[in-house]
């Protein structure tokens, strides 16, 4: 559970400070085992592992020094390398796996690690040897490469403070990650502004929400100063949380998807295991489950998003309620909440219009063409080819992009390996679902992304793993990933636990 009695201090700050002290990620202690990724060109897509040596001193920074376990400075391999990083390319070691994942098959479409050059490299499964070898292709570098089944673990991004997807799939984990998509899908935006707009006037006592990570599922206590009428947002003031010189109350912004009333106060309630309650604990209340009852009252809690447990007295609990549209909603007890196992087939049902199987380039080809800029990894974008301009590069004309002039179509002499034919027209008679890897047309070209929610009308909402940003999309611009790999697509699976 994070400490946010003095962290607190180094929250976003009200309006009129020009300060924005920076907060680094729990996991960022000396001493503690990361995995370091790198921005140098030739290294992206790799994690290498080492531990933190240093973390900054003042809030001004986030340049952690950290100690590499398989680089060395030294050509005998006796001195570690030692290195300055910012602590955005740091994450924590990746868990050991399960016996069940050891156990578990790997498909071709599968995204994998695999251990290669001292690091962890981010790939896909193209093909299963049958040796216990698989063949693994690095979108970044466009190499192929075969590995052991012991060299390779499954890929996942640490994500707001959590794997994606989790280490472990428990029952519980996914009923608690409905039951999260259910409340948000019963929360209508618009009924939850106007609420807003007629209880929170100034001086209003409310709880406040916050998805800083470290701190999701806590309430803190507040009232509110100011209605930022064209955001939507109020400038709140913390009961608990105190400004960086230790005396003045905290202030900041928060949207009204993020400010509540205080729930009703409980009376005379025994609390049984199972139940859904709110632990209070360093100045804020925290949403978790009881797993124990004790005498006297005390119970033992686990924290829902932490997987900490302490116990508690009757006095620091409450049964925990959502605010939905303006009414408080108990949740049923853990267990209660059942749902009807879907098996996704991890290959996205798709039947094919248009099959195209050239295996070189002529002019005239309709193509499309990736970017090794920083800043346009993932990406591809539609042109055809000109001409063979001899050592495996290409002239080739974009069909979106403009020249300098702004009124001729751009072009461009690239790699060979930055040029695929276009994938297939495909219609999908299955629509996309949570996870499913897709390519979405924006700003003229297709980018990687996972889906992150499904949402009403055909919308969903994408994330970008390069860029960590979300957008939404309608499924007209987008389409199911694909990799053009020894001349032949490969459809990337949905991760499937």
């Amino acid at each position: 559970m994070s400490s946010r009695r003095r962290q607190s201090t180094q929250r976003k700050k009200a309006p009129e400070s020009s300060v924005t002290p920076i907060r680094l990620p729990p996991f960022l202690k000396p001493g503690a085992a990361v995995e370091i990724s790198s921005d140098e060109a030739g290294f992206r897509g790799s994690w290498y592992v080492g531990e933190v040596v240093a973390v900054p001193s003042s809030d001004s920074t986030t340049k952690c020094e950290v100690e590499y376990t398989t680089l060395f400075f030294d050509k005998e391999g006796r001195k570690r390398l030692k290195e300055v990083v910012d602590a955005a390319q740091l994450r924590p070691a990746v868990p050991a796996m399960s016996e069940r994942e050891k156990e578990r098959d790997v498909a071709v479409g599968e995204d994998v690690d695999a251990f290669y050059s001292d690091g962890w490299w981010e790939g896909t499964v193209t093909e299963v040897l049958g040796d216990g070898r698989f063949s693994v292709y690095f979108r970044a570098s466009k190499e192929q490469i075969r590995f052991r089944r012991d060299e390779l673990r499954f890929h996942r991004e640490w994500v707001n403070g959590a794997w994606k997807p989790p280490i472990e799939e428990r029952e519980e984990e996914e009923e608690e990650e409905e039951e999260e998509e259910d409340l948000l899908s019963r929360v209508d935006p618009e009924t939850a502004r106007e609420i807003a707009k007629q209880m929170f006037s100034i001086g209003t006592i409310v709880e406040v929400s916050s998805d800083e990570e470290g701190f999701k599922g806590s309430w803190f206590s507040a009232k509110v100063i100011e209605h930022v009428d064209e955001e939507d947002k109020y400038l709140v003031e913390y009961r608990d949380l105190r400004e960086e010189n230790g005396i003045e109350p905290l202030k900041e912004e928060a949207d009204f998807l993020h400010i509540r009333p205080p729930p009703p106060a409980d009376e005379d309630i025994d609390f049984a295991v199972r139940d859904k309650i709110d632990a209070f604990y360093n100045d804020a209340w925290w949403v978790g489950d009881v797993i124990e009852s004790m005498k006297e009252g005390i119970v033992g809690v686990c924290f829902r998003y932490t997987g900490e447990k302490m116990r508690f007295g009757r006095q620091g609990l409450r049964l925990h309620r959502d605010w939905i549209n303006g009414t408080w909603q108990l949740p049923l007890k853990r267990g209660e909440m059942k749902r009807a196992t879907k098996k996704v087939p991890c290959d996205r049902n798709v039947r094919p219009k248009k099959a195209i199987d050239k295996e070189h380039f002529s002019g005239g080809d309709p193509v499309e063409v990736s970017s090794v800029e920083e800043g346009f990894e993932d990406s591809w974008f539609l042109a055809k080819v000109i001409e063979y301009r001899g050592t495996d590069k290409w002239l080739v004309e974009y069909e979106k992009l403009k020249a300098e002039d702004g009124k001729e179509p751009l072009r461009e002499e690239v790699n060979v390996f930055q040029i695929r034919p276009r994938p297939q027209e495909t219609v999908m008679v299955n629509p996309l679902e949570k996870l499913d890897e897709v390519d979405a047309l924006y700003n003229d070209g297709w980018w990687f992304g996972v889906v992150k929610k499904v949402l009403a009308k055909s919308n969903y909402l994408v994330h970008f793993p390069k860029t960590d940003e979300v957008l939404k999309f309608h499924v007209s611009r987008l389409r199911p990933h694909q990799e053009w790999i020894d001349g032949k697509w490969i459809a990337s699976s949905k991760v499937c636990f």
